[in-house]
């Protein structure tokens, strides 16, 4: 049965490296860059530049994780069954490909659906722990709370074409009325914000991303989430416009929000992949705000910053996919090494999983956007967008949101530096903490070749990134309106002229240092000894926690993470002698606190009054429906 188990695995795994070879091939070298905006459609699917940019990202992801996931997997193969997981790992991938392909609305919400229900399989798959149960349930609730916008949404418009083909809809979205069209567009702002995780519907993705096996998490957090988004170009950019200017300026805002709440908690947070989680809600903040930009200065015509913002947009999306696979990977392989999702009870891991911990510094470097690595263009090209955009809009509002925009951006920026080097340095860095971390050993070949291979992918991107920029050129054609020479000219050769020459002087001063050190040391090898501690030799209770180094800014915004602090004194024999003394703090969830426990007691409530009308007497009820038909038919007439 192990044996069957295990082939059907790597079965199942080795068809979907066989598709990321192929659609990185078909989608890298045969596609017809140069008239992407024309669709192929062929019963019900379609197939354009836009969709073509999305499936690479599918692919890419879902190869790299399956790498990952053929090593893996191998810790549950005397305990859990894999043909359950294999099998909602290829119905997860073929109904995201699904959603990317479809162009029929009804067909939309059916795959929509099962993406929802194979991904909540995922999640649930470590079933046996409370914790794991009641993760993939707030999973379960929150997207289907934003499928019904979606379907209110759908029906609509079918109410209104007797179609379901965005087609049909686009062709008559021009005679909608302004609270037509913008009541659609809430519609599907919340339900695919809920899926992309945006606050405030974000309170799932904490939650389901930690308990999932780590190349669901990594699959989820890098692919799944950016097809809400692409929903959102998909039925919102292209089907409902002309856009109203306050579209783009709401994205905007909930981008900032996004990308300020994410990257605060995952600074405080301390277990290694819920911080992860949250980090993934800054970063598709990061997407939105592009995207927001792109959408007002669309409206406000203004062709050349609609360019750069959706360069932003796919070139960061790209290098979060990478970034975020890596470390959730490099997450399992720590978990699997010490047994702990705890950042506290790890460090020392840099000598007992070199190359885990070399992959991690890659990636965490990536995520902080440091440069030179990809995660810094992305973000300096949103920072341009953002700027140009605040220097051409005339004024109101947006000419002075921007500006703020920018800081707030700026300081998101920051915090997602001092995050990465608390996850790296409380996992990799000093001393083993636990007896798990102090036994820790590498991993296989297969669960670290996965990281490489997607860290070289972005380093083969910073060596070419004309390669990259020529893909992206192809979805932004379809949503700009422009053809491929004024794209090469406006957008591909000027960045790439600028690449050149912002990274030339960090390779110069790198090649300086380096060599400098070397000077310095006489060519000879260093010398290593212990840290000098006073003649006290160090142990590690004497290292920082991950709590006490985000403890300053756990004080200073207290309110806005909801945090709470418990101190416990025991004294001797008079009050001025202090035996011990025990620190315990707990940061809540703020909208989770102030708006989803409220609502949930008001419906639970509710439901409490509402029983009274079930008396258990047939009278009452054929009552019921009496009142109900009396009421129909009133309503009719």
């Amino acid at each position: 049965m192990v044996g069957m188990e295990r082939g059907v695995r790597i079965g199942t795994m080795s068809l979907t490296l066989v598709m990321a070879i192929l659609g990185i091939f078909f989608l890298g070298w045969n596609f017809p860059v140069g008239d992407p905006s024309g669709q192929w459609n062929v019963a019900g699917f379609s197939f354009d530049g836009l969709t073509a940019f999305f499936l690479f990202l599918l692919f890419l992801g879902q190869g790299v994780a399956s790498l990952y996931g053929l090593g893996y997997m191998k810790e549950y193969e005397e305990k859990k069954s894999l043909i359950s997981f294999s099998l909602s790992w290829v119905a997860f991938l073929g109904s995201m490909a699904g959603v990317l392909l479809v162009n029929n609305g009804f067909y939309f919400l059916f795959l929509w659906e099962l993406m929802s229900l194979f991904s909540f399989f995922l999640v649930v798959y470590e079933h046996e722990e409370t914790s794991n149960r009641k993760a993939a349930f707030i999973y379960f609730v929150m997207t289907h709370v934003g499928t019904v916008f979606l379907i209110a949404a759908v029906l609509y418009l079918y109410s209104k074409t007797g179609s379901f083909l965005y087609g049909d809809w686009a062709a008559i979205a021009s005679e909608l009325s302004p609270g037509e069209k913008n009541s659609l567009f809430l519609c599907f702002l919340v339900g695919f914000g809920t899926k992309a995780g945006l606050v405030p519907f974000h309170i799932w993705l904490p939650y389901a991303h930690p308990v999932a096996p780590s190349p669901v998490s990594a699959l989820m957090s890098g692919v799944m989430v950016k097809i809400a988004l692409y929903m959102i170009m998909r039925l919102v950019w292209l089907t409902l416009a002309p856009m109203e200017l306050w579209w783009g300026g709401l994205m905007l805002a909930l981008g900032v929000l996004s990308a300020f709440i994410g990257i605060l908690y995952a600074c405080v947070e301390r277990n290694v992949k819920r911080l992860l989680a949250y980090s993934t809600v800054e970063n598709m903040g990061i997407l939105t705000m592009a995207l927001g930009t792109a959408m007002i200065a669309q409206t406000l015509g203004y062709t050349e910053l609609v360019v750069l913002a959706l360069a932003a947009f796919f070139w960061h999306g790209v290098h979060h996919l990478l970034f975020k696979s890596n470390m959730f990977m490099a997450a399992g392989n720590i978990i699997q090494a010490t047994h702990t999702k705890k950042l506290d009870q790890m460090g020392g891991l840099l000598k007992k999983m070199p190359r885990t911990g070399l992959w991690a510094m890659v990636g965490a470097v990536g995520l902080a956007a440091l440069p030179p690595l990809g995660g810094f263009w992305g973000e300096w090209l949103l920072f341009h967008a953002l700027w140009k955009t605040s220097i051409q809009v005339g004024g109101g509002l947006l000419k002075l949101m921007l500006p703020l925009i920018l800081t707030a951006l700026a300081f998101v920026s920051a915090l997602a530096l001092a995050t990465m080097v608390k996850w790296f340095s409380g996992a990799f860095l000093g001393q083993a903490r636990t007896a798990n971390a102090e036994k820790a050993q590498e991993l296989p070949w297969s669960q670290t070749a996965s990281m490489g291979s997607s860290m070289m992918l972005t380093l083969l991107i910073l060596l070419w990134p004309q390669g990259l920029l020529k893909l992206m050129s192809v979805p932004i054609q379809v949503l700009s309106y422009q053809s491929s020479s004024s794209l090469t000219d406006s957008l591909i050769s000027p960045f790439f002229s600028d690449f050149l020459s912002l990274i030339t002087p960090y390779i110069l001063l790198l090649g300086l240092f380096s060599g400098t050190l070397y000077l310095l040391s006489g060519g000879k090898r260093r010398r290593v000894s212990g840290t000098w501690n006073c003649g006290v030799p160090l142990t590690p209770r004497m290292q920082y926690t991950s709590l006490g180094i985000t403890m300053p800014l756990r004080i200073v915004l207290k309110r806005i993470l909801a945090f709470h602090s418990i101190i416990d004194k025991k004294f001797g024999e008079n009050p001025y002698v202090l035996q011990s003394l025990k620190y315990r703090g707990r940061t809540r969830e703020m909208v989770e606190e102030a708006f989803y426990r409220p609502s949930m007691k008001l419906v639970l409530w509710c439901a409490d009054r509402i029983r009274i009308l079930q008396t258990g007497s047939i009278h009452t009820y054929l009552a019921y429906i009496l009142l109900t038909l009396v009421v129909v038919l009133i309503w009719t007439m």
